[in-house]
């Protein structure tokens, strides 16, 4: 078994798609896309559309949202978490490795400080 990816680059050809995000019935719009996750995610998920909005054979401009609102939502998805969920995680195992090699608050009186939350005492009285 081989990855579309892995096909392409044995035939010469491009290892990227371009995706309609809001469907091609939808929208004009469309973004480059790794082949694999266009084939394994992004269609699969459009798969699951309703054929009336993936395909909108009258072009009612409604369903015409549809699409487009349902496909920018999974397109953020996907890029959330192609894109920030591995940095989340590295800066949580940089944090605990700064933690144990320069201790708590390790950040104190360097450039970085000015990014720690501000701190506010919150009141336990109930608004009046």
């Amino acid at each position: 078994m081989i990855c579309v990816a892995c096909q392409r680059k044995q035939r010469g050809q491009t290892t990227f798609d371009f995706h309609h995000p809001g469907g091609d019935a939808n929208s004009r719009v469309k973004i480059p896309i790794w082949v694999n996750d266009h084939v394994a995610i992004l269609n699969v998920l459009q798969h699951d559309w309703p054929k009336t909005t993936l395909e909108n054979p009258d072009g009612s401009p409604l369903l015409a949202a549809a699409g487009r609102n349902r496909g920018y939502t999974e397109t953020n998805a996907y890029l959330v978490d192609a894109l920030l969920r591995q940095n989340t995680e590295v800066l949580e195992v940089l944090d605990t490795y700064l933690v144990k090699k320069l201790g708590p608050q390790w950040w104190k009186r360097t450039e970085l400080e000015q990014f720690s939350p501000k701190r506010t005492r919150i009141s336990r009285r109930e608004p009046k």
